[in-house]
Parts: structure tokens; sequence; C-alpha cells
């Protein structure tokens, strides 16, 4: 049996049907350019970065992976919008795991974002 996960919700909608699940979970800041976009007064280039995450369900012997972007921020912010940042990455990600356990999928670890 093929399983397709392609999101988080099609993870819990298979293990809420009996499809016995784990995961295994990397976090992630990955350094990005926004491009030039007139439309969003993006008038030169700029340095982002994302703070994501990439789940790696197993069911049997099959694999499928799920990435999920939490948040967009700025090398150039202030620490305390960092500190924002992290703290919204991290409850999105705690309500994440909630979820994914409360379906009867077994979360191998919880990391979550730190300095």
């Amino acid at each position: 049996m093929t399983v397709r996960i392609r999101t988080l919700d099609d993870a819990v909608d298979h293990a809420r049907r009996g499809l016995k699940l784990t995961a295994r979970v990397r976090l992630a800041r990955r350094p990005i350019v926004l491009k030039v976009h007139p439309d969003l007064d993006i008038v030169e280039e700029q340095e982002a970065y994302l703070l994501g995450a990439r789940f790696l369900f197993r069911a049997g012997d099959e694999d499928q992976v799920v990435d999920r972007i939490y948040v967009l921020g700025f090398p150039t912010e202030d620490p305390e919008e960092t500190l924002l940042n992290r703290n919204v990455a991290n409850g999105l990600l705690k309500e994440d795991y909630r979820r994914l356990k409360q379906a009867g999928i077994r979360l191998l670890e919880e990391p979550y974002f730190e300095e």
C-alpha cells in the first residue's frame, strides 16, 4: 500500500483511519533572498530567513516527507523581533505536535527552535 502524505493534515487523516505512523522532526533556519517585486514594495533583493520543520513520517517501510514553514524573518531585525519570531514558530510547532499525538502518531522527538 502506498501512502501519500503531503501535509500534516494528510498524516492526521491517515492516523485517524488506523494507519500506524511514527514521525521524526528536523528543524532548520534557512537563509533565503527575497527577489525584487515592485507590487509588494520590494525594490531590491533582501536577505531573510525561514524557520521551518521537516517531518519524516514512516508507515511500515515507507517514508513520506512534509516540509512546513512557520516564520519569515530578517537578519536585520532587532533582538525582540527575533525572539518573537522564535516564540511564534515554537507555539505553532507545539500545536502541530499536539495534533499529531492526538491522532495517534508517535513522535520520536519534539525539538523546538532555540537561539
